[in-house]
């Protein structure tokens, strides 16, 4: 595992750089994102997906989201109507992961039986930085391997996924600030998890 150590505030560009062609080379990637730290890959690497659900085989597909850059790429993994734009618009980037009609291809390519697919955009300093060198979504997931795991400290990640991803961008300890689910399906705002305060 290259273990990479990021500035919380500027993110170095070559540790960026390094993982992001690492990403095209299929790796899988510990990262700090705005709701903890967690494990993603490049959704265009069949080979990456494949090794991100064997690591999280016990608790897989329910629990993935796809990671864009902003709005404009949703459209090409999800149906996005008028309804779920306007959402889109007033809550992202921000900590919530919204459930959305799936492209079938995409379903298929992702190999998930339900027809939806949760989408989320970040707000977070690093995948900010990283979008802007690397040009596909990101199949992303918490980092656990068991349902009562809960890491925030880099040494406790260390231990848990030195053999099991093969790059750590280490932000330091970062507390857990689970995303709220929200479904989009069926023109209806369900709050799966957590909350969707009325915009103002």
């Amino acid at each position: 595992m290259l273990h990479l150590e990021i500035h919380h505030q500027t993110p170095q560009a070559r540790h960026i750089k390094t993982i992001a062609d690492m990403l095209h080379r299929d790796a899988l990637l510990l990262y700090p994102s705005d709701s903890g730290y967690a494990i993603a890959c490049s959704a265009a690497s069949q080979k990456a997906i494949n090794k991100l659900y064997a690591l999280k085989k016990p608790i897989k597909k329910a629990f993935m989201a796809l990671l864009l850059p902003d709005i404009s790429m949703a459209t090409d993994y999800a149906k996005v109507n008028n309804f779920a734009f306007q959402i889109l618009k007033n809550y992202t980037p921000g900590p919530y992961t919204f459930i959305l009609p799936a492209d079938p291809q995409i379903a298929r390519k992702l190999d998930v039986s339900r027809q939806e697919i949760g989408i989320r955009i970040s707000s977070g300093i690093f995948i900010k930085t990283l979008f802007e060198h690397f040009e596909h979504p990101l199949l992303n997931t918490a980092a656990k391997v068991e349902e009562n795991q809960a890491f925030t400290k880099p040494e406790e990640l260390m231990h848990v996924f030195k053999n099991r991803v093969d790059i750590f961008a280490d932000m330091g300890e970062i507390p857990l600030c689970p995303t709220s689910i929200i479904s989009l399906v069926d023109n209806e705002i369900n709050i799966i998890r957590g909350s969707l305060p009325e915009i103002s």
